[in-house]
Parts: C-alpha cells; structure tokens; sequence
C-alpha cells in the first residue's frame, strides 16, 4: 500500500513539475486550453479491501482487511483539457476484520459499516489517443454513516457471539479524507483503482484514535 501511494505521488509531482515548463500551445503533455468536451456522467462498481488504522496509548497497529464493495454514479467536469474536476455519489461497504488464535478459543471481529461517500477530486487527464485516456486523480472526500453491522463470533463458542449496529455510541457516523487514485478509460469504458485515506477519527469522546483506510478497484461505464 505505501508503495502504491509512493509511485503514485511520485508521478503526480512529475506531471506538476513537467506542467510548468509546458507552453499552452505547444504542449501535448499538460493543455490549458478551454476544453470543447461536455459534462460525462458515469456509473462505477468495484470491490474495496478496506481496513482501519488504530492509536492507543503510544502505541498503533492496522486490521486486516473486510472486503467490501462500491456502487456509485460519477460526474467528471471539464476545466480546461488536460484538468477536470471529477465528483459523485457512492454507496461504499469499508470496516475492518481481526482474527485472533489464543489459548482457549478462536475468534474473529468484523465490522462493515456503509458510508455515502462524495468526493472532490482534481483529475488530470492525457489523452493516448482518441480512444485511450489516462487519468491521476487528488482531492477530499466526504462520507456519512448510513448502516452496517459489527459481529464478534468465536469458533467453538456459538452463545458467546454477538451482533450490533456498527454506529452505536462510540463510533461517528461523519468521516474525511483524501483520495488518490488512477485510471483508464477505453471508449466508454473505465477501469482503476484508488485509495481513501482517513483523516478523521471516527471514536467518540476517546483518548484513542480509528481512521479508515480503503484500497478500491473499480470498473465503470461512461455516457
């Protein structure tokens, strides 16, 4: 995951870099001309590997990863050629999952809360070709609690398992990040990944800190 986010970032800070010594006339890789495209409205569906980072007391560790999923409408609005602001609606399943093996018994705890998440991204965008485009994408997003359950169950000890709603009293229902991801477009079609980094601790009225972490790949079509 922190490899993925390095070349990633990498590669957005050599397309600033190259941006500014690009011409507007003269420059394929980064145009701010006017853009003549429309306003493209899409549909995206992926799966999420989606986990939660934990502080407490000096001391963090991350979950393993609940695998969850994506479904959403996007919006993608030209600013100038080669730079779109790229916005939308999903439903998105994150959580997290630990399991754990001691001396007695095995047990596993799982959470999969839903979000409604909105994101604002910046979107570069190079065209290969008429056909094939690419595009790295940065920017905030936004998500509200809407559902999700939370079960703790042990392997050997069925009447010791339990089940409740994710967003009780301890857990807020608003989170905020940031969003990078990549991808591609072919034709109508779209395919790729992005990861949402929580900066918001979702813990109430806590000394600790929860944040949400989720690496997503999508698939999608374009109108």
């Amino acid at each position: 995951m922190k490899k993925f986010l390095f070349v990633l970032g990498c590669a957005i800070c050599t397309l600033t870099a190259s941006a500014q010594y690009a011409s507007d006339a003269s420059s394929s890789f980064f145009s701010v001309q006017k853009s003549d495209q429309p306003v493209t409205f899409g549909i995206r569906s992926g799966v999420n590997f989606a986990k939660q980072s934990v502080s407490s007391d000096g001391y963090s560790f991350s979950s393993k990863n609940n695998v969850g999923f994506n479904i959403g409408v996007s919006i993608d609005i030209p600013m100038m050629e080669s730079l779109y602001l790229q916005s939308g609606l999903y439903y998105t399943v994150k959580g997290y999952k630990i399991k754990e093996d001691e001396d007695r018994y095995e047990y596993t705890e799982k959470a999969a809360p839903a979000y409604l998440e909105v994101p604002f991204l910046a979107s570069y965008r190079y065209n290969f070709s008429d056909f094939t485009q690419l595009q790295i994408n940065f920017g905030p997003y936004f998500a509200y609690g809407i559902g999700g359950k939370y079960k703790l169950s042990f392997d050997n000890y069925d009447d010791e398992n339990e089940s409740s709603d994710y967003f009780g009293d301890g857990i807020k229902k608003f989170d905020a990040g940031l969003a990078i991801g990549a991808g591609l477009t072919f034709g109508h079609t779209f395919v790729g990944i992005n990861y949402d980094l929580g900066l918001t601790n979702i813990l109430k009225d806590s000394d600790d800190s929860m944040k949400n972490r989720c690496l997503s790949i999508n698939i999608g079509y374009n109108f």
